[in-house]
């Protein structure tokens, strides 16, 4: 079998429905089951249940896909845990009690509904540049594509923002379903509560080639994998350049798995013709 990555998406792919017929691990709770089955949307959406019922999922799925032997793994934002988890750096429970924590740390680094993200299509990263680096509170979040960025930031300043974007020639400038501005300053106190978390979680070298968000390079020292994660919350999320440096390293296949698909059509367009599948939870 030629050697293939597996990648896990973030926040955002959560919706009413994910884990019918799933049989999760366990630590779920049965708040959280509850949310997923019957929503509210908006209460699945916070920060705090999505990327439980994320990584709950996304772990099911890959349980049952039979892709147990993965040349290298990477995870956007949230999905770098499970990659991790899937490398054997992090068991089961402590990825979820992670998970748990991080987003806790995230809704509490800032008042609720202050800040945002938005994704700018078909404007590069350098014309973005130009247009926020002269604003407050607003940075770029997430490097997705050439010309798929995601901004995160003040509410006030994503909303100043968009008229100035598409005014510079951005097809489209559209809010996210994540309750937090992520991959930015705003984080650094959830930055740190995580880094001392991890203190006291125990992380191993992982079995598989790992690529991290914040380097876009692999990373094997259990210290050093700490750091990173991290970081990752203050730090763009560098995944166009992930995806390359795993093309160029001898994937020739990627396999997303998680409860919708939002990472496949992105590596199509980075590296054209290479094999892609994806793995997702059914939504009625």
């Amino acid at each position: 079998m030629m050697p293939y990555c597996l990648i896990f998406p973030g926040q955002g792919t959560q919706f009413t429905g994910m884990a019918n017929e799933l049989q999760l691990q366990g630590t779920v709770d049965q708040k959280l089951i509850d949310l997923m089955e019957k929503g509210p949307e908006n209460e699945l959406g916070r920060t705090i249940y999505a990327q439980q019922a994320i990584f709950a999922v996304s772990n099911a799925l890959w349980a049952e896909s039979g892709f147990d032997q993965p040349a290298m793994v990477m995870g956007h934002s949230l999905g770098e845990y499970m990659a991790l988890s899937v490398a054997g750096a992090l068991c089961f429970k402590d990825a979820m009690s992670l998970v748990k924590s991080r987003a806790a740390f995230m809704e509490h680094a800032m008042p609720e509904g202050t800040g945002g993200m938005a994704a700018v299509l078909g404007l590069s990263i350098a014309d973005i540049s130009e247009v926020i680096d002269s604003m407050s509170e607003i940075w770029v979040a997430n490097i997705n594509q050439e010309r798929q960025v995601v901004i995160a930031g003040s509410i006030s300043s994503l909303r100043e923002a968009e008229p100035i974007l598409k005014e510079k020639g951005a097809k489209r400038v559209l809010p996210l379903k994540i309750s937090v501005a992520s991959h930015c300053p705003y984080m650094e106190p959830a930055r740190k509560a995580l880094a001392e978390y991890l203190k006291g979680v125990a992380v191993y070298k992982p079995s598989a080639r790992v690529v991290f968000n914040a380097t876009a390079k692999e990373e094997s020292d259990p210290d050093k994998i700490k750091t990173l994660l991290a970081d990752q919350l203050v730090s763009p999320v560098r995944w166009e350049e992930s995806v390359r440096y795993a093309a160029a390293s001898g994937i020739k296949r990627f396999v997303e798995i998680g409860p919708r698909s939002v990472l496949a059509p992105l590596i199509r367009r980075i590296v054209p013709g290479i094999g892609v599948e994806v793995i997702t939870a059914h939504e009625c």
